[in-house]
């Protein structure tokens, strides 16, 4: 990445002047923060989980809701590091977050316990609960320290401890729930998971992604025509790092002269310059988004459409948005990798999703409502989507071999397939004297 590229996409957010939006959920969480209260933030893969725990740990983020120091100490915790971990070496972690938090705060606490001990620990929290200050542990990458097999219920119930004795709080931050993510039943069934009140962290709003661009392009002195943010918006949704992903490819191409944004226009071709290399980019975290999902959840993916609950978990991981009591996908970038798997039991062409099982047919995520005849006549062009379909194939596919001296009886049937599947019955081609073909309309 270049010095003079704003957009920045490999890894968290450290900074408090880069980080942008949230602001909703700041709000709510510091409010229960400072009432004592544990959270469990979820939210799926490179959403912004850890800038978002990174800049809460910042005390200037915190000083509106009094939960800077010395009212309250937060220490923060990756949990990569605690996968294998024995109790002892969390709470030796614990205990130095601790120390360091307080020493900053110029808060005075007695290490004569030895270290790496619940005692230890339990002793430092004391000491600082008596000068008046609260503590707040931030759990990075969660999961990972709730599946270690080397911690039992009772090290868990002895975390649970120290929110009664201290006012201690807790804020964890895990792709899945915590009821998915433990190791044992009995981990589970310890009242350390019980005291949590859940967060989801989604996608970002519309004004929040204008945002981006805005504060990332006014420091550098770089524009972006509002139509090409708007294509950018378009282009990859509202997911934080797919924003970043498109901005730093705009800037790139406008640094190497593939776009000229010297009149502030842009043009069609300037969209399709950067469709590859985002798309490319973007690839490998669509993937594995793609691989952890069950077969179950990659066909309700594929048509948009199915049981109540694959499509709420599907919008928890901000791959499906509702708008207006209807499922889209939460970019186009999405869409585009969806229709290039191979989904058992679907066929996928152009804007069409068909379920020839269930004689189902979906346009860009609306189901459509066709007669035997046009369910026919779609199948067989989008099984060959791109080529030509001789008449008398498709004929063959309606009507079987039986001969019906009407030349323009397929003729119809085609017309009334386009308004049937509208508005993408431009997508059905007359090839003259040959036959049809599925594929995108001529601009």
């Amino acid at each position: 990445m270049g010095v003079d590229n704003p957009f920045f996409h490999r890894g968290a957010i450290r900074h408090v002047e880069d980080f942008v939006g949230r602001e909703a959920e700041l709000t709510q969480m510091l409010g229960l923060l400072r009432n004592g209260q544990s959270i469990s933030l979820i939210g799926p893969r490179r959403i912004g989980k850890s800038s978002l725990l990174l800049h809460i740990g910042n005390a200037s983020v915190r000083a509106p809701f009094q939960l800077d120091p010395p009212h309250s100490l937060f220490v923060l915790l990756d949990c990569q590091e605690l996968a294998g971990s024995p109790p002892e070496e969390v709470y030796e972690l614990l205990l130095d977050g601790l120390l360091d938090a307080a020493a900053q705060a110029d808060l005075t606490v007695d290490t004569a316990e030895q270290p790496g001990t619940y005692r230890a620990l339990d002793r430092a929290l004391q000491q600082i609960y008596q000068q008046g200050s609260s503590v707040v542990v931030l759990l990075d990458e969660f999961e990972l320290l709730a599946a270690n097999q080397h911690l039992t219920p009772y090290f868990f119930a002895r975390l649970r401890g120290l929110t009664t004795k201290y006012g201690l709080a807790y804020l964890t931050a895990s792709q899945r729930p915590l009821f998915a993510i433990t190791a044992e039943e009995t981990v589970l069934s310890s009242p350390f998971f019980n005291i949590f009140v859940t967060m989801p962290l989604g996608l970002f709003t519309e004004a929040e992604a204008h945002e981006l661009f805005r504060q990332r392009l006014e420091r550098t002195g770089q524009i972006l025509p509002p139509e090409l943010i708007a294509y950018l918006i378009e282009l990859v949704g509202l997911h934080p790092f797919f924003l970043h992903i498109a901005g730093y490819h705009a800037i790139q191409a406008i640094n190497s002269g593939e776009i000229d944004v010297s009149l502030n226009q842009v043009t069609e071709a300037d969209f399709q310059v950067l469709d590859g290399p985002i798309e490319v980019e973007a690839e490998s975290h669509l993937g594995y988004l793609w691989q952890n999902l069950s077969p179950e959840d990659q066909h309700v993916l594929a048509i948009a459409d199915g049981p109540t609950e694959s499509l709420r978990q599907l919008e928890q991981q901000c791959l499906l948005q509702r708008v207006d009591n209807t499922y889209l996908y939460s970019s186009e970038i999405l869409r585009r990798f969806v229709r290039r798997q191979d989904v058992p039991g679907l066929i996928q062409a152009g804007p069409f999703v068909i379920d020839e099982q269930r004689h189902q047919v979906w346009g860009n995520s609306r189901e459509l409502s066709l007669t035997t005849s046009q369910f026919s006549i779609l199948v067989r062009l989008c099984r060959h989507v791109g080529q030509v379909v001789r008449g008398e194939d498709l004929e063959m596919a309606v009507w079987g071999d039986v001969l019906v001296d009407d030349p323009d009886r397929l003729k119809t049937l085609i017309k009334r397939l386009r308004r049937a599947v509208d508005p993408f019955g431009n997508w059905i081609i007359s090839e003259r004297g040959v036959g049809y073909a599925l594929r995108p309309p001529e601009e």
